[in-house]
């Protein structure tokens, strides 16, 4: 069962349906728009503005692996020299990446539910997208006298 967050594909009709849009909770209806990066109101109405610089659903739900598909999880602690084969059983978008500078810089879009292909149902983890790669393109990949 793949656990991905849908977003709305219906756009918002003003400041306060939008998500982008974080309420101060104050008398005035004020927030902050993080789209423009300015103090809004919740009544302002979503202009084309708006809609022109609001992240594109495709890019945002597009993930590197599918449910399926075979990966090569790296171990950063075997200095990047063991590579463990796991098939992909789940996923789930990251949302919070986009918040701030300090989500943005440390955590990945996507994170994966990962089974050894041995036991797929009793070993299960949960690893960010930076932390595997393709199992095919593995061997393209040479990192002894690298790290």
């Amino acid at each position: 069962m793949t656990q991905t967050q849908l977003l709305t594909t219906a756009l918002p009709t003003s400041c306060s349906g939008c998500p982008q849009f974080n309420d101060y909770q104050d008398s005035r209806s004020r927030g902050w728009c993080s789209l423009f990066n300015s103090v809004s109101f919740k009544h302002h109405p979503f202009t084309r503005d708006c809609q022109l610089n609001f992240p594109d659903e495709e890019d945002i739900l597009r993930s590197e692996h599918e449910v399926g598909s075979l990966v090569k999880l790296i171990d950063s602690a075997l200095d990047h020299t063991q590579w463990s084969t796991f098939i992909v059983v789940g996923k789930k978008y990251n949302p919070n990446r986009y918040r701030n500078t300090e989500t943005f810089l440390n955590q990945t879009d996507w994170y994966y539910r990962l089974a050894t292909t041995e036991q797929a149902l009793l070993s299960q983890i949960w690893v960010a997208e930076d932390e595997i790669c393709h199992y095919d393109q593995s061997h393209i990949i040479n990192p002894q006298g690298e790290f």
